[in-house]
């Protein structure tokens, strides 16, 4: 019984309280800040309660259809005139008409209460009677109203303020099927207009288009705070700002398809460039030693990936490793310019004269209308041999090898004469005495020859095995061993070019001439790949070029032995 009395009792002080809130709202106000306004241009609306309501009990929705809404703040105010207690909440609101006409703010209702509904007058954007009055106005204009697929539009937006300003956004202007991003920094100024003067706030964006066709572009917008005039009391909660929006108007551009004739990368711009490097920079280079070339690509108006891909050309007596590209944007003067750089690290394996062909980076220009292209001048090298290489014979036939001589068929064969029956005898027992004691000679000297070459083969291969098995104690060899074993690429290279220098007891200036003298071009080729070409897979193959250094010492030494060398790996 006493649980049905309780709730009884708290429907009751509920429906007490709502009555009390109800009765609370004496009255609902709505003002504008001025009438007749400008198209596209802000105004204040706000809502006066009587009482203390609660932040949701003003929505501005229904305004939508007629205008843009922008935020809306509340404030509240509590004062004690002769005793009594009142309160009092605001709703500011800022709504923005993007045309001229009439249009009727209609009545606002809270806690029962409306307000009166207002008429507005809106006129059009730029008229001379409603400017000299605006707080804040937007500006935008673009740098052409006519342009081709991807060349972007430089769009300016100027915001015109009369007031000091507390907070703001301003909001990008926005355009279907194109990419809009804000370049170089804000800038700040002072203006008179119409005898008053206005801060100037100039921000700058690039609008490309990715699709050709009319375009439109829907204007810049801002939003936020300007300090009022007037003087707070210190009585008062209700803060002494106003907020206030504005659009720029909308800007129609014909975006131009490329042209029906064009082939290749399409790039307009208002100027291209491109310029080459070689790095060291000197008359002649060295088969084996790598150089770097360096071509950089500058375009004006332009994104970074809207530059083409730099692939020059290089001739079959060079190996080429692309060493990465690097891409840049920047502004200047209030233009967008963007570089590309790509460098190639190429190793000569020929001597004699090397020349790179001239590179051409076709463009179009959109100041002319008309195609355009960049170029470099051909560069051309002279490659030497390093000392102590040979280079790579140009045929098969040996180079003591005779061609044969073909008789021609005017010349006749010439009969010697006969000689005498004699003379006959004499040169035949002079020729058997000849032969005999010929015969004689290369006997005894090829068994001269066949002992010493025991002699010396004996010795060989006790010395080789002696010298082969030594290399377990050699550092720099265990340097090679480990390097290959832990596929670090550029410690194998050193520790391979220092231990073959000593073993051998003569110089090698590169990988290449090395390989050469040990018959290991390709695994010494899939090392060279991973040094001059960072960003590659890794190297993965130490333990197939120390197999062929192995491999290539025992057939230098020409012995049988087996296993000469310590393993890398353990055996299976």
């Amino acid at each position: 019984m006493v649980r049905v009395w309780l709730h009884t009792f708290f429907l009751i002080s509920l429906l007490l309280v709502s009555q009390l809130a109800r009765a609370d709202v004496s009255e609902v106000t709505a003002t504008v800040d001025r009438n007749p306004v400008t198209a596209n241009q802000s105004f204040v609306l706000t809502v006066t309660v009587d009482g203390d309501v609660g932040n949701d009990s003003f929505s501005p929705s229904k305004l939508l259809k007629d205008f843009v809404v922008g935020r809306t703040s509340v404030s509240r105010q509590t004062s004690m005139i002769n005793g009594r207690l009142s309160k009092q909440t605001r709703f500011t609101t800022v709504l923005i008409p993007q045309a001229a006409g009439e249009y009727k703010i209609p009545e606002i209702t809270i806690g029962g209460v409306s307000s009166q509904p207002i008429t507005i007058e809106v006129l059009e954007a730029g008229s001379s009677q409603e400017k000299e009055q605006e707080t804040a106005f937007l500006e935008a204009q673009v740098d052409s109203e006519q342009v081709y697929l991807q060349q972007p539009i430089t769009y300016v937006a100027r915001l015109f303020l009369a007031a000091d300003l507390n907070k703001g956004n301003l909001v990008p202007p926005e355009a279907e099927n194109a990419d809009v991003q804000q370049i170089g920094r804000d800038e700040e100024s002072t203006q008179m207009v119409n005898g008053r003067r206005y801060k100037v706030y100039q921000r700058v964006y690039q609008i490309t288009p990715s699709k050709s066709g009319p375009l439109s572009i829907t204007g810049a917008r801002f939003d936020g705070e300007v300090f009022t005039q007037g003087q707070r009391s210190i009585f008062s909660s209700f803060s002494n700002t106003q907020p206030v929006s504005t659009i720029a108007e909308t800007i129609d551009v014909n975006v131009k398809p490329v042209p029906a004739n064009w082939q290749g990368h399409w790039l307009p711009s208002e100027l291209v460039s491109i310029s080459q490097s070689v790095s060291p920079e000197q008359e002649t280079y060295t088969v084996g030693e790598p150089l770097t070339i360096s071509y950089m690509l500058t375009a004006i108006g332009v994104k970074p990936e809207q530059l083409p891909e730099i692939k020059p050309e290089f001739p079959d007596t060079v190996r080429v490793y692309p060493d990465g590209d690097e891409t840049d944007q920047f502004t200047r003067n209030g233009v967008v310019i963007s570089q590309k750089t790509v460098s190639f690290a190429i190793v000569p394996n020929q001597p004699g004269p090397l020349s790179i062909p001239a590179l051409e980076v076709p463009w179009f220009n959109t100041k002319t209308g008309l195609a355009a292209s960049a170029e470099t001048d051909d560069l051309k090298f002279s490659v030497a041999m390093a000392e102590g290489m040979q280079a790579i014979p140009e045929g098969n036939q040996p180079s003591g090898a005779a061609a044969p001589q073909k008789q021609s068929a005017e010349e006749k064969p010439v009969e010697p004469a006969k000689p005498s029956v004699a003379l006959v005898w004499w040169q035949q027992s002079w020729f058997v005495a000849l032969l005999g004691l010929i015969i004689l000679a290369s006997l005894a000297t090829n068994l001269f020859l066949l002992m010493r070459r025991q002699s010396l083969s004996e010795g060989a291969v006790e010395e080789t095995s002696k010298t082969a098995h030594q290399l377990n104690k050699d550092k720099l060899w265990r340097e090679f061993q480990q390097a290959c074993s832990k596929n670090d690429a550029h410690a194998a290279q050193i520790a391979l070019l220092e231990w073959a220098n000593r073993y051998f007891n003569r110089t090698f200036n590169s990988l290449t001439e090395l390989s050469q003298y040990l018959s290991i071009q390709s695994s010494c080729a899939a090392l060279q790949k991973s040094l001059y070409q960072p960003g590659s897979s890794s190297w993965r193959e130490g333990k197939k070029l120390y197999k062929d250094v192995k491999s290539s010492l025992e057939r230098l030494s020409d012995t049988t032995e087996d296993n000469v060398l310590p393993e890398l790996y353990g055996r299976k």
